[in-house]
């Protein structure tokens, strides 16, 4: 299971969407201001992720909870956005070349679509993979509460 917590920004009567941020590597390293990866990662990283999970539980705005998915549930995503395009990529860029030996520039081009025809269905099929295995809420955390000692 892969755990994350996250906040509760609205309820609805059958669930309750709920706000995470990213943690980045990147974040971590004391050079991430002058690094070209931590500035690009810092511009490229969503600030938030909001999802709606169905839950029995009555929850407030501004709750946090643990929510968890299955570790197979990320391990076909990785491969369906990860291996998908590439292999399409392959696929397109060697059957141009092999059945029709045009320039260069045409295989890049084939390579481009089949990279670009391999995002378009992991984008598709990657919403059925979620829709099928949804997120589940673990537990509710602890509210703290910080008192000023005068």
């Amino acid at each position: 299971m892969i755990e994350q917590i996250a906040t509760v920004v609205a309820v609805e009567p059958d669930g309750v969407w709920l706000a995470t941020t990213p943690v980045t590597t990147c974040n971590a390293c004391h050079a991430s201001d002058d690094c070209g990866t931590g500035i690009v990662a810092k511009t490229m990283t969503p600030r938030q992720n909001r999802f709606f999970v169905s839950t029995e539980l009555s929850l407030l705005p501004g709750e946090q909870v643990t929510v968890a998915m299955a570790g197979q549930q990320l391990v076909n995503a990785a491969l369906l956005v990860y291996l998908l395009p590439l292999l399409l990529m392959m696929a397109s860029a060697l059957l141009v070349h092999l059945n029709w030996q045009p320039a260069e520039g045409w295989v890049m081009l084939a390579a481009a679509v089949g990279a670009g025809s391999g995002l378009l269905l992991a984008r598709y099929y990657g919403a059925g993979i979620t829709a099928q295995q949804p997120l589940s809420i673990l537990a509710v955390l602890p509210e703290i509460k910080v008192q000023h000692l005068s």
